[in-house]
C-alpha cells in the first residue's frame, strides 16, 4: 500500500521533481514506497497506471518532459525490464534479459516490456528486446490510447499488435524509428487491428501523422489499403463514427476525421479519391458527414474536388 499514493502519482504527472524529493524523503519507509504499487485502478485518462511502481510509471512516458526516473533511481528504486525499455538503459536490459531470457514475455498491467518502450519513443530499447528473441508480432490487450480499454480487457476481440500501438503513438517525426525498429525485425506492417479492422496506414491516418503515413507508404504499405476483417472491439458507445462501413481506405478515414494535412499526404501519394467502401460511400461523402465540430472539412472537400473528387 502507498500512502499519500494521489500525491505520489500527481507529482510525477506534473512533472513536479522537487514535491516528488520531498514526498520521497518524508516517508517512513523509503524502500516500501519504491516498491509499493499503485492501487487506482484510474490514475491517468489512459488505460494505464494501475499495479506500476512509481518508477514504472514515471518511466512508461515523460511527464511533462521532466525527468522524473532519474530520482527515484538515486533514492534506490530497482530497475526492472519495463522501467529499462521505457528509460532506454540498454545496458541494463541487456543484464536483465541474460539473467532472464523470459523477461520480454513479462507484464505490468497487461503491458509487456516492448510496450514501454514504444510509449517512451526508445527505438533502441526495441532493438535491443528484438535482438534478445520477443516477438515484433506478439498479441496484445491494450495499447495505453482510449480511455475505454479497461472495460472491454475481458471480451473477446482480435489482438492488437506492437506496430499498432507504435502507430497510434507515432505523434511527429520522432517516432517513426519506433516503427522502424520494429519493421526491421518483422513487424506486420499490414496487420488488422481491432478498431474497425483498420492496418497501421489507417490508424496513423485517423489522427493525422503525416510523417508515419509516408513512413509506411516508403515501406510497401499500398495507399489505397482496405480495412479488414476481425472480431472488433465492443466499446458500447453505441454511436457513429466519423466513418461507417467496411472495406475503407486511409483516405476515407482521414476525410472522416476533418484533416487537410493528412488528406493532402494520402493524395500526393497516390490515393484513390473515388474509391468506394462496402456501402458506397467515397472520402468525400464521409467528409460531408462533418462529423467534428470544429475540423475544417469544407477545406477538404476543396481539396478532394481539386484531386477529381465527384462532388
Amino acid at each position: 500500500m502507498l500512502d499519500n499514493e494521489k500525491r505520489f502519482v500527481e507529482a510525477i504527472k506534473n512533472g513536479d521533481v522537487a514535491g516528488l524529493m520531498q514526498l520521497v524523503d518524508s516517508a517512513p519507509e523509503v524502500n516500501s514506497v519504491l516498491s509499493a504499487k499503485v492501487a487506482n485502478a484510474n490514475p491517468t485518462n489512459h488505460a494505464f497506471g494501475h499495479g506500476t511502481t512509481l518508477l514504472q510509471f514515471a518511466s512508461f512516458r515523460r511527464w511533462k518532459d521532466v525527468d522524473s526516473a532519474s530520482l527515484l533511481i538515486n533514492k534506490g528504486a530497482p530497475v526492472d525490464i519495463h522501467s529499462a525499455c521505457g528509460l532506454g538503459r540498454i545496458e541494463d536490459i541487456e543484464r536483465l534479459l541474460a539473467e532472464n531470457p523470459q523477461a520480454c514475455e513479462s507484464q505490468v498491467g497487461h503491458y509487456f516490456p516492448v510496450q514501454y518502450a514504444i510509449a517512451a519513443g526508445k527505438s533502441h530499447s526495441i532493438e535491443s528486446l528484438m535482438r534478445s528473441g520477443d516477438d515484433p508480432n506478439r498479441d496484445l490487450k491494450k495499447v495505453a490510447y482510449f480511455g475505454w480499454e479497461d472495460e472491454v480487457i475481458e471480451s473477446a476481440y482480435t489482438p492488437w499488435k506492437p506496430i499498432h500501438m507504435a502507430s497510434l503513438w507515432g505523434f511527429d517525426a520522432t517516432r517513426v524509428p519506433v516503427a522502424k525498429a520494429l519493421a526491421n525485425h518483422g513487424a506486420d506492417l499490414n496487420a488488422v487491428s481491432p478498431l474497425d479492422g483498420f492496418r497501421p496506414i489507417h490508424l496513423v491516418s485517423m489522427p493525422n501523422r503525416i510523417d508515419m503515413i509516408r513512413f509506411f507508404v516508403d515501406n510497401g504499405v499500398d495507399v489505397n489499403s482496405r480495412s479488414g476483417n476481425c472480431q472488433p472491439i465492443e466499446t458500447g458507445e453505441g454511436n457513429e463514427g466519423s466513418v461507417s462501413g467496411t472495406n475503407l481506405t486511409p483516405l476515407m478515414v482521414a476525410c472522416g476525421e476533418g484533416f487537410v494535412e493528412a488528406t493532402q499526404c494520402l493524395l500526393e501519394l497516390g490515393a484513390e479519391v473515388d474509391a468506394e467502401n462496402s456501402e458506397g460511400k467515397t472520402a468525400i461523402d464521409f467528409a460531408k458527414r462533418k462529423f467534428w465540430n470544429g475540423q475544417p472539412y469544407d477545406a477538404v472537400i476543396g481539396l478532394l474536388a481539386d484531386h477529381g473528387a465527384v462532388i
